[in-house]
């Protein structure tokens, strides 16, 4: 995966006991904008990465997960040199919708960064 955008942005999942999806990202020259603060898009891309796999890890065979939607409120700034982290929490998981909660906080300072909600599509894959 290091030649993925996960790989790229240095994103790395973190194992949980629950049915959360835990996950951490690097806020570095790959990651940040101007004046080294990290880019809301990388955040938008840890969230719907911890999403996604949330989804994969219950659905059953032949079906997939697709985002069909990102909303976020990016509350504070982390800063180069920070990691950031993020908790998806299942709001929803039905048969052909599920929603996630993402919460994104600066690893130095405890402080929330972004609050983002995705939904993920669930498709039957023919055989």
């Amino acid at each position: 995966m290091q030649d993925s955008m996960i790989g790229v942005l240095g994103i790395r999942l973190c194992p949980t006991d629950d049915n959360t999806v835990k996950g951490t990202m690097p806020v570095n020259r790959n990651t940040s904008r101007p004046p080294g603060i990290l880019n809301g898009g990388a955040s938008l891309a840890l969230a719907e990465t911890l999403a996604g796999y949330g989804s994969y890890a219950i659905l059953k065979s032949h079906t997939a997960a697709f985002g069909i939607q990102v909303s976020a409120n990016h509350i504070s700034l982390a800063h180069m040199g920070d990691r950031v982290v993020g908790i998806a929490t299942p709001v929803h998981l039905g048969r052909s919708t599920h929603i996630w909660q993402v919460d994104i906080t600066s690893e130095q300072t405890g402080k929330l960064v972004s609050s983002i909600r995705v939904v993920n599509f669930i498709a039957n894959i023919p055989v």
